[in-house]
């Protein structure tokens, strides 16, 4: 690209938010888009692969980790997030989950977001949606993200969901429709025993578009703004060149809710005296910029199994061969599976919205800390997290230099409350392995060891083995006060014309469940949000 060359929209971040912004535009326009990604292109085999996530989770990433937090024994936790075109979509264990009603209903009577109340964001889930085997009030069948079954189903799995229905847990078949309590198996953003990711089902059908340029390996280092509004940004390209573009309608942010208040406080946007004390000269002082943080943590329980029939060493060896020959040759078998097939949501809290999920896991659960928690043997894990924590976190800068990873706060385990539910989520785990279904299967629990029985044990033991499920959120929130909201409810930066936010950072409150589809549901809505935007400018 020519130096300055004007684009009408510029979209920062190629992640599940970014393909979904880039490739509408470019669809329902003739605007000229640039999309910038700092990761590579979305090319490799276990990417699109369901069953190739464990491989990749690690390597296309922002290695991002929190501070020592003082709840979880002072242990610097690492949150990993996608670093490659697709972001959390090409690297996640693609459940198709959206979260409770009551969520969005809390967004809008709770926390002053009117308009995002389910009634009206249920319509662009359903937009987005093109479902393989639902089709009714709550779900659509010709949207551009694919959503099936999955495509395999190991015998543990259905023991899992067996040993759910024995604790009186009803089955569901779908968690994103009129109840989300109970146990079943995920939908999937996987389709023909592929991947899709926002990269395959929104930006690859208009990558040949050509008002579309697609840029990867690039480092947005800043904004460019001029007094009150931003006209474009500067950035660092593959090449390592320092280059400029600029936007004549919109920057849209969608690098994530540690990327996009890292970029807003490198621009000047952001606490005004944290800015000064990393050497940033304020422009606009919004003191919630990276503030209020929120992740699910999560944690597994584990138990070993009296007969050699989980996932240990299906990929190694001829095993690993036959496996991968399958998946190459019919899209079927082991290798089309997305790993975590079955779970469900439950009620421990005292009234009847779930607070706990569980996502069954046939193996022992080295599928995110690869090594760190393997265990030499066949055994089941039963990863669980509480929704809806209380507890609140930060995204600050360690300092001036684009390069530097933001220094993170996560304060899981903040409040007695999140305690509580923590506890109550490892005891249904435990409940879960003495139903008869599973109790027939398994030899001993591993994790947590038998000894530790009492509340504070049990907490003891999440401080130690708890870690991210990858869900941060709420760190350029939305609202209708400016006093406490980032950007306004059509999700417009306050204080700087021109931008637009559109990623998991403007969720006022996290949501009971997998964020990814979520962010693809603010994604769809921003565009619509921006192309009125546009409407109303040229007819002024």
């Amino acid at each position: 690209m020519k130096e300055n060359e004007r684009y009408d929209y510029i979209v920062v971040g190629g992640g599940s938010a970014g393909c979904v912004v880039a490739g509408l535009l470019a669809e329902r326009t003739s605007a000229r888009i640039l999309l910038l990604e700092a990761g590579p292109e979305d090319k490799g085999l276990f990417i699109r692969m369901p069953a190739g996530f464990p491989e990749i989770v690690g390597k296309l990433v922002w290695p991002y980790q929190s501070d020592a937090e003082p709840h979880m024994g002072n242990r610097a936790i690492g949150i990993p997030q996608g670093r490659v075109l697709g972001g959390g979509s090409s690297v996640n264990g693609q459940l198709y989950v959206r979260g409770h009603a009551q969520d969005y209903d809390d967004w809008e009577t709770q926390e002053g977001c009117t308009g995002w109340g389910y009634r009206d964001v249920l319509p662009y889930f359903i937009k987005s949606e093109c479902n393989q085997s639902l089709h009714d009030d709550y779900h659509g069948d010709s949207g551009h993200l694919k959503v099936s079954d999955s495509g395999y189903r190991h015998p543990l799995s259905y023991a899992i969901v067996k040993a759910g229905q024995e604790l009186g847990y009803p089955y569901l078949n779908d968690f994103n429709g009129a109840s989300q309590q109970g146990i079943g198996f995920y939908q999937t953003t996987t389709y023909q025993g592929h991947r899709c990711s926002t990269s395959v089902a929104y930006l690859a059908p208009v990558r040949q578009h050509a008002n579309l340029q697609v840029m990867t390996g690039v480092l947005v280092e800043r904004l460019l703004l001029e007094q009150d509004r931003a006209t474009g940004v500067v950035f660092t390209d593959a090449e390592g060149k320092r280059q400029q573009a600029l936007a004549s309608r919109e920057v849209v942010l969608c690098a994530g809710a540690i990327g996009t208040p890292k970029l807003l406080m490198l621009s000047g946007i952001g606490p005004a005296e944290h800015l000064r004390e990393v050497g940033i000269k304020p422009q606009v002082d919004s003191p919630l910029v990276g503030q209020r943080l929120q992740d699910h943590l999560h944690f597994s329980v584990i138990a070993s199994l009296r007969k050699p029939i989980s996932l240990l060493g299906q990929d190694k060896g001829l095993k690993a061969l036959a496996n991968g020959l399958e998946w190459l040759l019919f899209k079927r078998g082991i290798c089309a599976s997305n790993l975590l097939e079955c779970g469900g949501f439950f009620a421990t809290g005292g009234d009847d919205r779930p607070d706990v999920q569980l996502m069954g896991l046939a193996a022992s659960d080295n599928v995110d800390d690869k090594g760190k928690q393997a265990q030499n043997q066949h055994a089941l894990s039963l990863k669980l997290a509480h929704l809806r924590p209380l507890a609140q976190g930060e995204v600050r800068l360690r300092d001036g230099n684009p390069r530097s990873l933001p220094q993170i706060s996560l304060n899981y385990m903040g409040t007695p409350e999140d305690v509580a539910a923590q506890v109550r989520a490892v005891r249904l785990g435990l409940q879960l392995f003495q139903a008869p279904a599973l109790a027939s299967l398994i030899d001993r629990v591993l994790l947590p060891a038998p000894n530790l029985n009492s509340d504070e044990q049990l907490a003891s033991f999440v401080r130690e083995h708890g870690k991210t499920e990858y869900h941060p959120t709420g760190t350029c929130r939305m609202g209708a006060d400016p006093a406490t909201s980032v950007v306004d409810l059509a999700l417009r930066l306050r204080g700087v014309a021109g931008v637009r936010i559109a990623d998991a950072s403007i969720f006022p409150r996290i949501p009971a469940g997998n964020t990814n589809a979520p962010t693809i549901m603010v994604a769809e809505r921003a565009v619509d949000l921006m192309l009125a935007t546009s409407q109303e400018q040229e007819h002024a």
